[in-house]
């Protein structure tokens, strides 16, 4: 006979249970949620374009009101403001999280106008050549964006319209996601590309009774491209890689667990997820590094971190304004070939114990005790 969706990809549970309960199951009349093909039904007179549109208009007053108002360079703006003038300067930085967030930052900058001098010091009042309103507001999209996909995450989970907009809500009048919205920071970006990988994990969710079908695919690639886009804003991100990995294994497990399904049908269903929840991040994880590296090509002192042969490739480096042949007189510094030892560094102080002679030691910063000169000597005889 024709077997059903429960016998190919659900193991047999008792009777009434089951862990990722389907369409079928629900017998809830009280929820009212439409199809994906429409989107139309309504429920007590109110549409859910209806109550998206409201939602976010809400949403967009809590984050843009009197956005303006501080007009000095305010907590963080002071090292992200600046980051995103490094793009503008095409200038190297080192920093410790991926650099989506930032060059999101640069761009906001970029469509406002900004020539990239203003320095972003603390306190500073901005000048009038610096849109820092535009800026803002640019930053704000994504935290205004939380509400509508916070409403869109929990109708996908069946819960009705009515606590689904409570929910959005929640998030809406959040004070730490207000505040965080309404300057240059990096927190609204990563908060909105996590809602991103969480709304798309809920509508791929809700596609499992219809696996390898146009919507699954969608919904499944679109959430390897979040995870992509959140593990490159900041390294916090990979708690959002983490909650879909678990689902992920979960539901494999599931599929594991029933005998009724065909090995093949179950290695098409590993298949599709390397590609879309591995593959995919990791492409758009390294996209975003290569845009990186491409875009910032002048040399700055902070590129002292990195290895020797990625400072010559950098613009205006002073390794590069040195002869390559190495005379008597020279000053040089030596560099380990293993990044986290650094040059090679004397300084006046004597080992306490052992041969008590002048300390050699590895250094990672510049420092003028890194410079060697080469001298000759004679040898007797």
């Amino acid at each position: 006979g024709h077997e059903t969706f429960d016998d190919l990809h659900l193991p047999q549970k008792p009777v009434g249970f089951s862990a990722y309960p389907l369409a079928d199951r629900l017998t809830d009349d009280t929820i009212d949620y439409p199809s994906t093909q429409s989107q139309r039904t309504r429920s007590r007179g109110i549409s859910e374009q209806t109550m998206i549109i409201v939602l976010t208009l809400i949403a967009a007053f809590t984050k843009l009101y009197r956005i303006g108002r501080r007009d000095n360079v305010s907590w963080d703006e002071a090292h992200f403001g600046k980051f995103g003038a490094y793009y503008l300067n095409r200038t190297f930085y080192h920093d410790v999280h991926p650099p989506l967030a930032k060059m999101l930052v640069g761009f906001s900058e970029l469509l406002a106008g900004h020539n990239g001098t203003f320095e972003f010091k603390g306190g500073h009042t901005y000048p009038a050549y610096v849109n820092y309103r535009f800026m803002r507001v640019f930053n704000a999209l994504f935290g205004i964006a939380l509400t509508p996909m916070a409403y869109i995450t929990f109708r996908q989970l069946r819960l009705p319209m009515r606590f689904a907009a409570m929910a959005a809500l929640f998030v809406t009048f959040d004070n730490a996601i207000c505040v965080m919205s309404r300057f240059i920071l990096l927190d609204a970006p990563l908060l909105g590309f996590t809602a991103l990988a969480l709304t798309m994990l809920a509508c791929f969710h809700r596609q499992r009774s219809q696996p390898f079908s146009p919507l699954w695919w969608r919904y499944l690639l679109l959430t390897g491209v979040a995870l992509g886009l959140v593990s490159s804003s900041k390294w916090v991100g990979l708690f959002a890689v983490a909650l879909v990995g678990l689902y992920t294994i979960a539901e494999l497990y599931e599929m594991f667990c029933n005998v009724h399904m065909p090995v093949n049908t179950y290695v098409r269903h590993w298949t599709a997820r390397i590609l879309a929840l591995i593959v995919i991040p990791l492409f758009v994880y390294m996209l975003t590094f290569k845009m990186h590296f491409s875009v910032l090509n002048r040399y700055h002192g902070s590129a002292n971190f990195m290895p020797t042969g990625f400072q010559v490739r950098l613009r205006g480096n002073p390794l590069g304004r040195q002869p390559y042949d190495i005379h008597t007189g020279s000053y040089v510094r030596l560099h380990s070939h293993d990044s986290g030892a650094g040059y090679l560094h004397s300084h006046e102080h004597k080992y306490p114990v052992g041969s008590q002679r002048q300390q050699i030691t590895g250094y990672g910063y510049a420092d003028p005790n890194n410079f060697w000169a080469i001298d000759r000597r004679m040898v007797a005889g």
